[in-house]
């Protein structure tokens, strides 16, 4: 009996967990993302995250060939602005990946190791909310409903449409500048006070 148990422990002793290559992973979502942004966010199944980088880019590039293809007097600093997007997008698209499979590896180790994935540590929480805040937020669904919109009429080429850009361009853009600022001084500003109460 005692064999027995003693053997037990030993075999459970030299058992070791099964090691998932963090790295290996780490580096081929990196190269994904940057063959084809949002590719790599779809390797590590962030589908939602990887669709919305792939939209930004076809988005970018509708808009920056419309405004160049049609005979309106766009402003310049327009046209290089949407072109100055395109590296923006694909090179925090490959930042993003590589935070994102930090988190995603860290996951399926403790999955292997403890067998329990839904179970959050102490430090976890807060990661795993901004982690997923776009995977089942409702902001998907506007953007793909705002962009496909927009994609149609940059490929269509409606006469009203380029009028409306032609005498409320500037205004718009304008607007939609101010109200971004707005939202990201509101953000920090709210940032800032929760640190402040904790």
């Amino acid at each position: 009996m005692k064999k027995a148990h003693t053997h037990l422990a030993r075999t459970r002793k030299t058992r070791k967990p099964k090691r998932v290559r963090n790295k290996t992973h780490k580096f081929i979502a990196g190269l994904l993302s940057a063959i084809i942004p949002g590719l790599g966010h779809i390797y590590l199944r962030l589908y939602m995250r990887g669709l919305t980088f792939i939209l930004l880019v076809l988005l970018d590039l509708s808009a920056l060939l419309y405004f160049s293809s049609i005979g309106i007097q766009i402003n310049v600093p327009l046209l290089i602005l949407l072109a100055l997007c395109i590296p923006v997008i694909y090179f925090y698209n490959v930042y993003d990946v590589l935070q994102s499979a930090d988190w995603v590896m860290l996951r399926r180790r403790r999955a292997v190791m403890q067998g329990n994935m839904d179970k959050l540590l102490i430090g976890e929480r807060s990661e795993r909310d901004r982690m997923m805040v776009w995977e089942r937020g409702i902001s998907f669904g506007l953007l793909l409903i705002v962009g496909g919109s927009l994609m149609v009429l940059f490929f269509r080429k409606p006469r009203w449409f380029q009028e409306l850009i032609a005498m409320y361009g500037g205004y718009s853009f304008a607007i939609l500048m101010i109200a971004g600022g707005l939202v990201l001084f509101g953000r920090e500003f709210w940032v800032m006070l929760r640190k402040k109460k904790t």
